[in-house]
């Protein structure tokens, strides 16, 4: 972890920390992304991405930045309960310590629209029946992917519901809502669109190609 704190030093995007009076390290969630955004830079962009990863140096920075990423999640959860809590805390009557309302429990429910990916400009000279079938694949994949990560980065949400639009217009290709446990219960099934379908996200294909739904 030090190699990675000294490099991003020199960049000038070190995470700020303090010693806390257990001893334990915090870090700022601006100063994480800087590290990270600095090891993308400089370790995976310069050394070769997928070369390095198969090293044990690669090893080792992979399981680095995922432990500062892991660490960010749990800050930005942190922060939000904070939030929560501080609104919670009313006004207090007269004489009553800590007379305040307490948070037993945090969830929510995100609502999330975005535009589909269209097809890579490389496989464009494909017949429009390709096109329409690396269309679909890439829809679903990174529906697929897009979800999951929502919910690893926001850990206090435990619905999602999801609308995805086409690349150029507003017709709607996939929507749903998704709940956390089914998210990743699904994670063991190879085909996105299955895990998708259990997910409760709803789409329609016709002869290879996928549909509007509105």
């Amino acid at each position: 972890m030090k190699h990675i704190e000294n490099s991003a030093a020199a960049d000038g995007n070190v995470a700020r920390r303090n010693l806390a009076p257990s001893g334990v390290e915090r870090f700022t969630v601006t100063g994480i992304k800087g590290v990270l955004r600095h090891e993308i830079d400089t370790g995976f962009g310069r050394r070769g991405g997928c070369s390095v990863n198969g090293s044990s140096e690669g090893q080792a920075m992979t399981a680095s930045l995922t432990s500062l990423w892991n660490l960010s999640v749990r800050l930005a959860k942190g922060r939000l309960r904070r939030l929560v809590a501080k609104a919670l805390a009313l006004r207090p009557r007269g004489f009553i310590p800590k007379d305040v309302l307490v948070l037993t429990k945090l969830s929510g429910q995100l609502q999330v629209e975005w535009r589909a990916r269209d097809i890579h400009p490389w496989d464009r000279d494909q017949p429009a029946a390709r096109q329409a079938e690396l269309f679909r694949e890439q829809a679903l994949h990174d529906t697929d992917d897009a979800v999951v990560r929502l919910f690893h980065i926001l850990p206090e949400i435990d619905a999602i519901g999801i609308r995805v639009l086409a690349p150029h217009d507003p017709q709607v290709m996939l929507a749903g809502t998704v709940s956390r446990r089914e998210a990743f219960t699904t994670r063991s099934l190879s085909s996105p669109g299955m895990r998708l379908t259990l997910m409760g996200v709803r789409y329609l294909v016709g002869e290879g190609r996928l549909e509007p739904l509105e």
